[in-house]
């Protein structure tokens, strides 16, 4: 055999072990997902069993709600799909059904922001997140917004009366002049930032 055809075998050979680890590799990931989400379907399942004898009702599975929002003003919309939507005391809630090793916590990225979202886009009176790895449900409360606007503005009008009870029992009238800049640099800043938001 020469030099050139011993060249060319190696070549394919080289190439043939390529692309069978390529396709194993492949194969290996796609095997690897059906087993997860065979896995995931199995425990959304023993998830209805759980919530039953857990004294909730099942409402509906695979719930899915429309969130309509906009994009420089043009219309979009997204289908939710909530795992299960149960009732209990007269209350309605929604359920994530969770399993692996890092989705079944809230300090998941993914697994909290899809909760945010369904508390934001879907009527609910609670939400769970269902570990079904420890057969555990914790109940997930986001702070509104308000809430925490409200703790902002009351800090700022505890900072607004303090300074301004300040100017006025002092007898300094450059402490004076300071709080009388301060209070009008605090009021053009709110009326400032009142008509951006209006705008």
């Amino acid at each position: 055999m020469n030099i050139d055809n011993l060249l060319w075998i190696s070549i394919i050979l080289l190439l043939l072990v390529v692309v069978l680890r390529y396709w194993y590799s492949d194969f290996s990931k796609k095997r690897k997902q059906r087993k997860r989400f065979k896995r995931g379907a199995q425990k959304e399942e023993e998830a209805r069993s759980f919530l039953i004898i857990n004294g909730y009702k099942v409402i509906d599975e695979q719930f899915i709600a429309v969130h309509k929002y906009k994009v420089d003003r043009e219309d979009k919309e997204v289908k939710l799909i909530v795992d299960y939507v149960v009732s209990k005391g007269g209350k309605t809630y929604l359920v994530e059904v969770k399993s692996g090793k890092s989705a079944i916590y809230i300090e998941n990225k993914n697994t909290r922001r899809q909760i945010l979202e369904y508390d934001y886009a879907i009527e609910n009176d609670g939400i769970f997140l269902l570990d079904m790895e420890n057969e555990e449900m914790h109940l997930i409360e986001f702070s509104p917004k308000e809430n925490q606007s409200a703790i902002k503005n009351r800090r700022g009008m505890v900072i607004i009366i303090l300074t301004s009870f300040a100017g006025i029992i002092t007898t300094d009238w450059y402490v004076k002049s300071g709080v009388l800049v301060f209070l009008f640099i605090v009021l053009s800043y709110n009326i400032y930032r009142y008509y951006s938001v209006k705008n």
